[in-house]
């Protein structure tokens, strides 16, 4: 269903995630390695961090629904922009009438006046039985703010919703600690509307100066009888990461390079190269948190049980 790229650390030319890899992102649009079942062709969107712009604070935003692989002006833009943050988010969705496509419903999320920016590889299943429960939860001011269609920006929104200043510059920690009491507010509607089918809820969330990311599903594996999500969604909940000096092509490869003191972390849906000898794999049911301090990327992982 989605694929996603998150980066944080030194400036990287965006060319370098979105097409110059052999498995890069706008490739993975419509040839995903690890997702043969299910091509993401729905749009694309990307909010990127460049110190050198005008309010390096704020973010460079686009959102087409066309393809990237065949965006000119985006190949033209990556090849000039070197940002310090990306999320960077391709767009899938299963075969249906009552689906949308609009720039409404392109991810990453941010609403206006707010810093913290996210993007959602997954779904939750049966989301609209479950929709209103989640109001109480969410400031009125998000509620409004909500103009899609899709259970991903009522997830930002709830998340909003759980900092102690949404509008602020929350550290990672306290967007970790946000996002697993989203994932429990969502349990317990889950549970009181007895929804047992397995969804995903892969998060990329930023502020341009940290970076969190999620690999977690509600009730992994539990699928209803001759339901038709079962192949793609086992593959593609995953989650990889490569941390190191700096993501640049050597000798022909891309690859991250090693260092005692890392200041480069690529996150994304699946690696960005065919060799993925430098990527690791995030744990199932695991949290990554890492933050930009004095040019050096310091990040951990930890286990995810809201």
């Amino acid at each position: 269903m989605c694929r996603v790229v998150g980066y944080l650390g030194r400036p990287l030319l965006l060319d370098s995630v979105l097409f110059a890899t052999d498995s890069s992102l706008a490739r993975q649009t419509y040839s995903p390695r690890m997702m043969a079942t299910f091509l993401n062709l729905a749009g694309f969107g990307m909010a990127a961090w460049d110190d050198r712009s005008e309010r390096p604070e704020e973010p460079f935003v686009y959102k087409v629904t066309s393809l990237p692989v065949f965006d000119r002006n985006l190949k033209c833009l990556a090849e000039k922009v070197a940002a310090r943050c990306v999320i960077a988010h391709v767009r899938g969705v299963t075969y249906s009438e009552h689906e949308v496509l609009s720039q409404t419903n392109l991810h990453p999320f941010r609403f206006p006046g707010v810093k913290v920016t996210l993007a959602h590889n997954g779904h939750l299943r049966e989301f609209a039985r479950m929709r209103y429960d989640l109001v109480g939860h969410v400031h009125p001011s998000f509620v409004r703010h909500i103009e899609g269609t899709t259970d991903s920006e009522w997830i930002y929104a709830l998340l909003l919703s759980q900092l102690e200043d949404p509008f602020g510059s929350p550290e990672a920690d306290e967007i970790a600690d946000a996002a697993v009491r989203s994932l429990r507010i969502i349990r317990e509607i889950r549970h009181k509307h007895e929804i047992g089918t397995s969804s995903p809820v892969n998060l990329f969330i930023t502020t341009g100066t940290c970076l969190v990311a999620t690999r977690f599903s509600f009730d992994y594996g539990w699928y209803p009888e001759g339901d038709t999500m079962l192949e793609t969604d086992l593959p593609y909940v995953s989650l990889w990461y490569t941390l190191g000096e700096e993501y640049r092509e050597r000798d022909g490869e891309w690859q991250m390079g090693t260092s005692d003191r890392p200041r480069s972390l690529l996150i994304a849906s699946e690696p960005l190269t065919t060799d993925t000898s430098r990527w690791l794999e995030a744990p199932e049911y695991s949290i990554l948190s890492a933050s930009l301090v004095d040019g050096n990327v310091e990040a951990t992982i930890s286990d995810l049980d809201p």
